[in-house]
């Protein structure tokens, strides 16, 4: 099992899987939980040790036999089509129009994979290994970044609600410590479902930050559990531009 090689590798003692133990172990100590330092990062006081998060995914990298190391480079004698992983939700911060976006992409010379991402990870990590982009609504989908090859892009797309902060700080810096390269194409109001459930002149729209800080149960309930989104596709046709330049490079 993937999640046993990777264990053994972060570990030189024997693995006990406690659910399907029936022996009492003793051992003179125990240390409960991981000391945090922050979301998909690791502390860099501990590079010194050879702890990074280049060498993390070099270890997930190994674990599950991903056999692509680099992004494509498009050059003018290259035939081959970059891939574009367009990273699907069903529950909500859905994309509302994703065949319209695919066709777009592929219009413009990407080959495209739609998927939402899977729990059978032996599975979908060499789908994500094989992408030289991918992009999905803010969500912990966006973990599946670790899978990547080095300098692939990934976009995060935001949602209304500023979530810059979270944006930056949950998956914008661990992508570029992961050797990747990072965009955000943040929607705008008649992008968002809310527009359909709110008036333009309500807190929603004018102030996010104050709902966030007052009531995280209401922030979450609108912005995460109700908000879907449908691309402009006109508008998103620049930032697949500069993804192309990108690739050039």
């Amino acid at each position: 099992m993937k999640n046993q090689a990777i264990l053994k590798q972060l570990s030189r003692y024997e693995i006990i899987n406690i659910d399907t133990e029936d022996k009492v172990h003793c051992f003179p100590h125990l240390i409960v939980g991981l000391k945090h330092y922050k979301e998909l990062r690791i502390d860099p006081l501990t590079a010194s040790k050879g702890y990074s998060m280049k060498e993390f995914r070099q270890l997930i990298r190994n674990a599950y036999s991903l056999k692509k190391l680099t992004a494509i480079k498009i050059g003018s004698d290259s035939q081959e089509k970059p891939r574009f992983l367009i990273l699907t939700r069903t529950d909500t911060r859905k994309f509302l129009n994703v065949d319209e976006i695919a066709e777009l992409a592929k219009s413009m010379g990407f080959e495209v994979v739609v998927s939402e991402a899977m729990t059978d990870l032996d599975k979908f990590s060499h789908i994500v290994n094989s992408c030289d982009v991918m992009m999905g609504i803010h969500g912990a989908g966006l973990t599946n970044l670790v899978f990547l090859p080095n300098n692939a892009i990934l976009i995060q797309v935001l949602p209304l609600g500023r979530f810059e902060w979270l944006a930056s700080n949950c998956f914008g810096d661990p992508a570029l410590d992961m050797e990747l390269r990072y965009m955000e194409y943040q929607i705008k109001e008649e992008e968002s479902s809310l527009i359909e459930q709110y008036p333009l002149d309500h807190l929603v729209f004018k102030d996010p930050h104050s709902i966030h800080k007052d009531d995280w149960g209401l922030f979450k309930s609108v912005y995460l559990d109700k908000q879907d989104v449908k691309f402009n596709v006109s508008r998103f046709k620049s930032t697949l531009i500069e993804v192309l330049e990108l690739l050039h490079h």
